[in-house]
């Protein structure tokens, strides 16, 4: 547990950090829940993606809104950085620590918004 920690420690500081998915209770989720969060955590840090790319990704292409219900009920959130999923107009949909919170992780990860709000993709999604 202290190891979680002091890696949590590290990301909320800006470090680039990759957690052991092994320690965390995903057996207790759904296969469509685990596979959204699995999916998830691939994105890297500094990187976006949608709900729909995701929901492309875990073999269910129409389910992007299952894949958002999925993230907002992430029981591993910054373990799981779901903060990296956004629409696909590039707005920054939901977040269960709110929008403020949201824009800072990205922000932390060096992603920009433009004036409206939206991400500012210097890169394809991921």
């Amino acid at each position: 547990m202290t190891r979680l920690v002091s890696r949590l420690e590290l990301f909320l500081d800006g470090s680039p950090v990759c957690f052991d998915l092994r320690i965390l209770a995903l057996d207790q989720c759904t296969d469509f829940r685990r596979r959204a969060l699995l999916a998830e955590s691939r994105v890297p840090r500094g990187r976006v993606t949608t709900y729909a790319r995701l929901a492309a990704r875990v073999g269910a292409p129409s389910s992007a809104r299952a894949v958002g219900r999925a993230l907002a009920t992430n029981p591993f959130p910054l373990v799981i950085p779901c903060h990296r999923a956004i629409r696909s107009d590039g707005s920054p949909g939901g977040f269960q620590g709110g929008l403020t919170m949201k824009r800072a992780l990205l922000e932390q990860e060096d992603i920009r918004f433009s004036p409206s709000g939206r991400v500012v993709l210097d890169q394809p999604f991921f």
